[in-house]
């Protein structure tokens, strides 16, 4: 459940249809998938391109749009750890993000300047789940050879144990993350894994080859048809932003899922509103399609 100030809370309850009141609180559950701090109004628009049963999804097929790409376009607005292309974006699995943050402290432990590539080589071998791990060392993958490939900084301490995920990473493994999500999208999964990982820094960075003692391409091989990453999610509670709740706050009685998609018109989230607006679900659009799709019961 989405946590809300308690008059917030009492407030929906008055105000929006049950049906409606479940997809709010399941934009916690989306936000926690892609990792955010916070729940915001953009995961709630994910949430409704995703429900193919309520209102606001059937409003926008009604209008010749494509839930889908709505979605696709969302997820680059939306507060997460993601890699945003101009291609498509893409979260990290939850053993992907516990791969970055391992090698961040990585970086910080030994006085780094930055997180480099062999940083996240060697996190994302360790969150590799046991078979993986197992077949990678079997097939050459060394963890201790690869700690000779990290070297030193140039301003210890350099690299921050908190904050921003993604600061005091190098440009080559940034380079290796986005090369993590082009592998990824060709494999049409919805995370980037840490066999993506794995794979990348390999690539992108030849000389950790020779050092940590497997090919890019074997690697590929060995991981061929098992990419997904099993790690289940770390459940916490998790709150509405400042915007979300004033978002929530302006809802009329009787609100179901297509007056939230029509809530996104109201001023609050002007990014979002362009973005419906090029896919024709207008102010106008929802008015007069108004009564025409209900939410299902609860």
């Amino acid at each position: 459940m989405l946590e809300l100030p308690e008059d917030l809370r009492r407030r929906l309850e008055r105000h929006v249809v049950p049906y409606a009141l479940a997809l709010i609180d399941r934009s916690a559950a989306c936000a926690l998938r892609l990792h955010a701090d916070e729940a915001g109004a953009e995961h709630l628009l994910l949430t409704l391109m995703e429900d193919e049963d309520c209102a606001a999804h059937r409003a926008v097929v009604h209008a010749f749009a494509d839930p889908g790409t709505i979605a696709e376009e969302a997820l680059s607005l939306a507060a997460g750890i993601l890699v945003t292309g101009s291609a498509a974006s893409l979260p990290f699995s939850e053993g992907g993000v516990r791969a970055l943050e391992s090698a961040r402290t990585l970086g910080a432990r030994r006085g780094e300047a930055s997180v480099r590539t062999a940083h996240v080589l060697a996190a994302a071998l360790a969150a590799l789940p046991d078979d993986l791990r197992r077949d990678a060392e079997d097939a050459g993958a060394d963890q201790a050879r690869l700690e000779s490939a990290f070297g030193h900084a140039d301003t210890p301490g350099a690299v921050p144990p908190g904050g921003a995920l993604f600061r005091a990473f190098s440009e080559p493994a940034k380079r290796a993350l986005s090369a993590a999500a082009r592998l990824a999208r060709q494999e049409r999964l919805d995370a980037i894994g840490p066999a993506h990982l794995v794979v990348a820094c390999l690539a992108t960075e030849p000389e950790l080859e020779r050092i940590g003692g497997l090919s890019a391409a074997r690697a590929r091989m060995l991981f061929r048809g098992r990419w997904v990453d099993p790690t289940p999610p770390t459940l916490r509670a998790l709150a509405a932003d400042e915007d979300y709740q004033r978002f929530l706050g302006g809802l009329s009685p009787g609100s179901g899922s297509a007056e939230l998609l029509g809530r996104f018109h109201a001023g609050e989230t002007p990014e979002v509103a362009q973005l419906l607006a090029r896919h024709r679900v207008t102010p106008a659009l929802l008015e007069r399609a108004a009564g025409a799709f209900r939410d299902p019961p609860a």
